[in-house]
């Protein structure tokens, strides 16, 4: 795998890198962690909000939802939006609305993704059992009215409620602490770059919102075993902070506790930091304490909003995104590359008799004359001779993708609204942290220069 610039980033000028834990510097097997916190939602909505039995009926379906959708609360419907915040392609429950209807609710408007009253964000890894969830209960208050579901609107806001809680209350955390092969997939190259890194004179930090005893768990088991200059991931890394609460640890002052990782006991720290194991804290002490100004320090999360936007806005660092969708993506750019090309060709076959066609008209119009049919009728048969083409090769494409709302970093022609918050807050993006590997530490990241549409 590569990593992907949108904007220059010279690693010769970083001094220091951040790393969030979950998604990004451990792995996790997404599709196990997500069968495990669907399975902790419906048990909430059945024992806590009272849902019909019937949910937990239902079973898991991982390639129902992606991250970028949006849920339009009120509506009951699922939207994959482009870049320009444009609805592209919707499902009301589990059923795909037709263009027509998408049309009547939507009609061509910018989706005004601030109304969080209306709109719910599905922006992380962590939140597509939920989406999938929702699907399904929608599916299912509209097959069975005589059911005691809420309305729409009521379903997401208890689903949120269900899947925070259960983070808030551990139950994710202690599942995956029972069995820690299960969820956790180890990446000995990841561990191989750090450690490069290091050799370079880069310092290492993990800021995490994980506690210290769920983090301490994962980084024994997914670093240590793989190092093979240090003796353990507390020393790999110069600073570790816990708890962080991010964003909030990007914008905010928040009370710092120093971590003796001997006992886990903490105690409260004021001041500047050295080298060791926090809880709490904020950026500006971090970066303070580094004696760095913010172009020399590199941060990378799985998070948009959490690990990238708020950085951007408040310190200045750089950052990049760790995008485990790529995998799959790029896989299926590369098998799907051959049927892209015959698209492309008979896109410009078709955009050619269009032109011709409207060249015709023109010619008539322009004369005070309608054009005679006949003189129409073949450019008619060729454009939609072109079209069948083309559908049939649109479907065989899209089959390399998800089967519902294809590929995951567009909508169409244009960009997905998750590619274009990409583009906007990241530096750089990869599909995990190992394929820093292929690279050296003093790499010159240079993005491609992009043809504007008059080029």
């Amino acid at each position: 795998m590569g990593i992907y610039v949108n904007r220059t980033l010279n690693m010769k000028q970083i001094s220091a890198i951040g790393f969030d834990m979950d998604y990004t510097l451990v792995r996790y097997d997404s599709e196990a962690f997500e069968v495990m916190t669907y399975k902790e939602i419906k048990k909430k909505l059945m024992e806590l909000k009272g849902y019909p039995k019937i949910v937990g009926d239902l079973k898991f379906q991982l390639n129902r939802a992606i991250r970028g959708l949006v849920i339009d609360k009120p509506n009951g419907n699922v939207l994959k939006l482009s870049t320009y915040s444009k609805v592209k392609h919707v499902f009301h429950g589990l059923s795909e609305m037709d263009f027509k209807t998408q049309q009547k609710i939507y009609q061509g408007l910018t989706i005004d993704l601030n109304d969080s009253d209306r709109y719910a964000i599905v922006d992380t890894s962590f939140s597509i059992a939920y989406c999938v969830l929702y699907m399904q209960i929608v599916d299912l208050k509209d097959k069975f009215p005589e059911l005691a579901f809420p309305d729409y609107k009521t379903i997401e806001e208890n689903l949120l409620e269900a899947l925070d809680s259960s983070h808030r209350d551990g139950t994710l955390k202690d599942e995956v602490k029972k069995n820690v092969k299960k969820y956790i997939v180890p990446d000995a190259q990841s561990v191989e770059a750090l450690e490069r890194f290091r050799r370079h004179g880069k310092k290492l930090w993990v800021i995490t919102n994980s506690d210290f005893e769920y983090s301490k768990l994962l980084l024994d088991y997914a670093i240590n075993p793989y190092l093979k200059d240090h003796k353990s991931w507390q020393e790999l890394f110069n600073i570790v902070i816990t708890a962080a609460n991010k964003p909030k640890f990007f914008t905010d002052k928040l009370p710092l506790l120093k971590v003796d990782p001997k006992t886990g006991l903490m105690k409260n720290h004021h001041g500047l930091i050295d080298d060791g194991i926090y809880q709490g804290g904020c950026a500006q002490t971090v970066q303070k304490s580094s004696g760095l100004n913010g172009e020399q320090i590199l941060y990378l999360g799985d998070h948009i909003y959490g690990d990238v936007l708020q950085i951007k806005k408040t310190c200045n660092w750089r950052t990049a995104l760790v995008i485990d969708e790529l995998i799959a993506e790029t896989e299926a750019n590369t098998k799907s590359s051959a049927i892209t090309g015959e698209i492309n060709l008979l896109m410009k076959q078709k955009i050619d008799l269009e032109q011709k066609l409207d060249q015709l008209f023109d010619n008539e119009l322009e004369k005070g004359k309608k054009p005679a049919k006949e003189k129409l009728q073949d450019h008619f048969q060729q454009i939609e001779k072109v079209d069948k083409k083309l559908g049939k090769l649109i479907r065989s494409h899209t089959a390399f993708f998800n089967a519902f709302w294809g590929e995951t970093m567009r909508s169409g022609v244009e960009p997905s609204r998750l590619a274009g918050q990409i583009e906007k807050y990241a530096c750089i993006y990869m599909a995990k942290v190992s394929d820093f590997i292929e690279y050296s530490p003093r790499t010159y990241f240079r993005p491609k220069k992009k043809t504007l549409p008059h080029e």
